[in-house]
């Protein structure tokens, strides 16, 4: 919504890849942090302290044992205690019982066998990621009267639930300021013309018209654009320019024939918007990947163009949609008093 709306962004480039358990994809911290398990490869040796134990450092240490050749990762829970295997299997029946199911369907506890890691797919939007909107102090975003809190307010990575909250409450409060001297300028008729522009838009898809492919089918074709192009897991995380450029044309495409899309029913036109959108924020992250000429954060955003870090750009990386095209705008890190305050 805000992309379309002109809203400045920031840092999508700053993905987020979590270190799971193979296959169930359950987190691995509770076993690495609950019984003190090391990352080892296939030949038991420690990899962790040569990497680095940050999470995209565990990530990127992971893939690049792998890529190496010595693979398969672990993490090394042979030899704990009788009674750790009790606590692991009752906290991932917490929170990802499909882990505690593996050890029982193998019918080994984790103290028998390690349990073997890999990354995720990536994800743009979350607690860990700092992509989203460019607000102000108090959480408004570039449009007036629009703010963003939470998972959608960027530049601010890993504040999870307690941040969110927060970030809502300084935003209410904002916006409860602004009611007291707020005017709107959108008159009824404005309102209803607007309404009757969109309607017409729903039944133009809705009229079920014949289209060369189906929602799922655009939709697989965006995830192995992005997959082969934009540095997914079957790429190990890895871009190059080339590469970027080549994932814009392909995602432009797929733009151009999601206009033809119909749907036979309000379900299916949900999933067209939601691939309209999802198409929009591909558009981006590949502007937001291309711009920053580093790699900051490894596996994250692995540049294979710019593999090192460089103090060059201690800055943010934002974008802006106008008149249907994409502008990168680069950011300093402006400090006044206590708080960080953005000019736009």
């Amino acid at each position: 919504m805000g992309i379309l709306a002109g809203a400045e962004m920031t840092t999508f480039e700053m993905r987020f890849i979590a270190l799971r358990c193979k296959d169930t994809i359950a987190p691995t911290g509770t076993i690495a942090q609950g019984v003190g398990a090391k990352q080892v490869n296939f030949k038991g040796e420690i990899y962790e302290d040569k990497y680095g134990i940050t999470t995209s450092q565990r990530v990127y240490g992971t893939t690049q044992e792998n890529l190496e050749g010595r693979g398969p990762c672990y993490l090394r829970t042979e030899g704990i205690d009788k009674e750790k295997d009790t606590d692991l299997k009752k906290a991932y029946l917490n929170m990802a019982p499909s882990q505690t199911l593996k050890w029982i369907e193998q019918g080994k506890d984790p103290s028998e066998q390690n349990v073997e890691i890999e990354g995720t797919e990536p994800y743009i939007v979350g607690g860990h990621t700092a992509s989203g909107y460019w607000v102000s102090t108090n959480r408004e975003t570039t449009i007036y009267g629009l703010y963003a809190a939470g998972d959608v307010a960027g530049g601010c990575p890993q504040k999870y639930v307690t941040g969110a909250l927060v970030e809502g409450e300084i935003a209410a409060m904002d916006i409860v300021e602004k009611l007291k001297t707020q005017t709107f300028d959108t008159t009824d008729a404005k309102e209803e013309q607007l309404l009757d522009e969109k309607v017409k838009e729903y039944n133009n898809i809705l009229s079920d018209k014949d289209s060369i492919f189906t929602i799922e089918q655009m939709e697989e074709a965006m995830q192995k654009v992005m997959d082969a192009y934009a540095g997914g897991i079957s790429s190990h995380y890895q871009f190059n320019e080339n590469q970027l450029n080549l994932a814009e044309e392909k995602i432009e495409k797929l733009k151009e024939l999601s206009k033809e899309l119909g749907a036979s029913n309000m379900h299916e036109l949900m999933f067209v918007y939601e691939l309209k959108n999802r198409l929009t924020v591909c558009e981006t992250l590949i502007y937001h990947l291309r711009a920053r000429k580093e790699t900051r954060w490894h596996s994250f955003a692995e540049n294979l163009d710019y593999p090192d870090k460089s103090d060059e750009w201690l800055k943010y990386v934002n974008t802006r949609k106008e008149n249907g095209k994409i502008q990168v705008l680069f950011r300093e890190l402006v400090k006044r008093g206590e708080t960080y305050e953005h000019s736009y």
